[in-house]
């Protein structure tokens, strides 16, 4: 399938980049809160710049919540697919699916297996179908947009007699604003802006939406370092516009409570680093304001729903080896920090658990090993119930 180049309206013909064009498309996006004092993000007036190092240079695993896929990067920069048995909480080997890629790939659970996505070597958005999770499909592109960013990728809850949804973002190529497209039963209804210009990778996840219109959460860092928030309403495509979410500044990518779609659909709060420090922040969109959790993270964190409820987040220390703190149901204060061990590349990823799956774990992290393969731990229970690290077979990671 072969890509078409537009961003505005299926009858746009492609054109090369126009600063007057961008800027006067960037503000024709910008709401009256960003006029108000937070107009950068939304208003780049030169060719976007590509996103930096400190949110591009770990890699990033994705363990599905279910327990039935795992998908990520290889050293050849192929996607790497692994099938899970989630009645005995294991695993087959990864395999390779082809297809050279730019950053890491994603994927979701659809009604028919795993939907995969990818950006190709020519700044396309790619997804594939895993029939049964065990079956590839082609990949097919997804036309209309040029990305620069890695694709991110949100199933929709079942809602009545609706169709099967997925609704993905990602940041265009050219002026470097958040952009998203729907699937509905697998087919892209068409790409439309979302205004903010985007310094990082974005993240996305359902929030508690009664009736059958589904809200998503979004968060991104803008050009000034901080990160900004908005709210998309899944049926009309539509938000309020963006907020600046206090005066941190932050290094590297943000991670929201059930990121892409988990068990129950929280996405009521964010975490991430300071710029400088590393220190872990989180902010709470039910009690808003940055609140220091200390620690000093290398990598992304990683952030999950246990099986009790409880809410987990993990991180690279200083050390390479991963850390974990919990706040138990209930509760409005994380323990402190665990040292988990191992040493290792790359951001870590976790399942989180829950009482009505087949799989009998309580959470799950993997992460890459410095030998470029990927490891994990199981917990079992919340006493320290932690089985040793065990390698994924297969092709290396990188």
């Amino acid at each position: 399938m072969i890509a078409i180049r537009r961003r505005h309206g299926a009858g746009s013909a492609a054109r090369p980049p126009n600063r007057r064009r961008i800027l006067v498309n960037a503000l024709a996006g910008v709401t009256m809160a960003a006029l108000a004092g937070i107009a950068a993000p939304g208003t780049a007036a030169a060719d976007a710049e590509p996103l930096g190092p400190d949110v591009t240079f770990n890699s990033t695993p994705v363990i599905d919540p279910s327990g039935l896929f795992m998908v990520s990067r290889g050293l050849d920069r192929s996607i790497l697919y692994s099938r899970g048995l989630p009645s005995t909480n294991g695993y087959e080997d990864f395999r390779s699916l082809g297809q050279q890629i730019i950053g890491d790939p994603t994927g979701v659970t659809a009604p028919e297996g795993a939907q995969i996505f990818a950006r190709n070597t020519d700044n396309q958005a790619i997804t594939s179908l895993i029939v049964s999770y065990n079956v590839p499909t082609g990949f097919q592109v997804i036309p209309g947009l040029r990305i620069s960013s890695e694709v991110t990728a949100v199933k929709i809850p079942t809602r009545g007699s609706r169709l099967p949804m997925i609704r993905i973002f990602a940041r265009d190529l050219d002026t470097g604003r958040v952009f998203t497209n729907l699937l509905v039963q697998g087919a892209p209804q068409g790409w439309s802006d979302l205004g903010l210009f985007a310094t990082s990778e974005l993240s996305a996840a359902v929030i508690d939406s009664p009736g059958l219109d589904v809200s998503i959460r979004l968060v991104v860092r803008g050009v000034v370092n901080r990160l900004y928030s908005t709210v998309i309403d899944n049926t009309t495509g539509s938000i309020p516009g963006w907020t600046q979410l206090g005066d941190l500044f932050t290094t590297g990518n943000p991670t929201l409570v059930n990121e892409g779609a988990m068990f129950t659909f929280r996405g009521n709060e964010v975490f991430t680093r300071q710029s400088g420090s590393n220190t872990i922040f989180t902010w709470n969109f039910d009690s808003p304001g940055w609140v220091s959790l200390g620690g000093i993270a290398t990598s992304d964190i990683a952030v999950s729903v246990a099986k009790d409820n409880g809410l987990q987040f993990y991180h690279r220390g200083t050390n390479l080896r991963i850390y974990l703190n919990r706040r138990p149901p209930g509760s409005t204060r994380f323990g402190g920090y665990i040292d988990l061990g191992g040493k290792s590349f790359g951001n870590p990823a976790a399942s989180g658990g829950t009482a009505v799956n087949v799989r009998t774990v309580a959470d799950q992290f993997i992460v890459r090993g410095t030998d470029n393969r990927l490891y994990s731990r199981i917990q079992t229970n919340f006493v320290g119930g932690f089985t040793a690290f065990f390698a994924f077979g297969g092709p290396l990671h990188g």
